[in-house]
């Protein structure tokens, strides 16, 4: 196992851990049997692994990862956000990097892991953490009822 597979994979883990989902989805064509077998000692009822995402938009999962090794579309990751997952961690390489991150800062995703030297970077986005409540962001006194009878505009 290299240095990048095991940073990977105890990354995954970690995000398992913290996240507790119970159905998660790979999104890789790579045999990721070791991490299999890493996530099988944590508690996860359904755990989906392919290369294809045509076909899954039926079900929703607690957690979608995207490994470095699928190339996929601005459509396809917009696809997951809103059909499949609120919680998604896409693995890349550096490669393009500038327009990676572009997109990825467009589609509401932040940078969770940054490693030049292993060649693994991860975004992510979590739907609950992504548009906090704000208290002056909300419609509670914002029509002033308490004037309705005072005042003629």
């Amino acid at each position: 196992m290299t240095k990048k597979e095991k940073i990977l994979h105890s990354y995954i883990t970690n995000i398992i851990q913290d996240e507790k989902p119970k159905k998660i989805f790979i999104y890789t064509s790579l045999d990721v049997s070791k991490l299999v077998r890493r996530i099988e000692k944590l508690n996860v009822n359904t755990l989906s692994i392919g290369p294809e995402i045509q076909g899954v938009s039926e079900e929703n999962f607690d957690l979608f990862i995207i490994l470095d090794d699928i190339q996929t579309s601005e459509s396809n990751i917009g696809i997951i956000k809103n059909l499949l997952s609120q919680k998604i961690a896409i693995f890349t390489t550096f490669e393009d990097d500038e327009t990676t991150n572009d997109t990825m800062l467009k589609l509401g995703f932040q940078t969770e892991l940054f490693d030049k030297n292993n060649n693994v970077k991860c975004f992510s986005y979590n739907l609950k953490t992504y548009n906090n409540k704000r208290t002056w962001n909300n419609p509670d006194g914002w029509a002033n009822p308490e004037n309705f009878d005072k005042f003629r505009w």
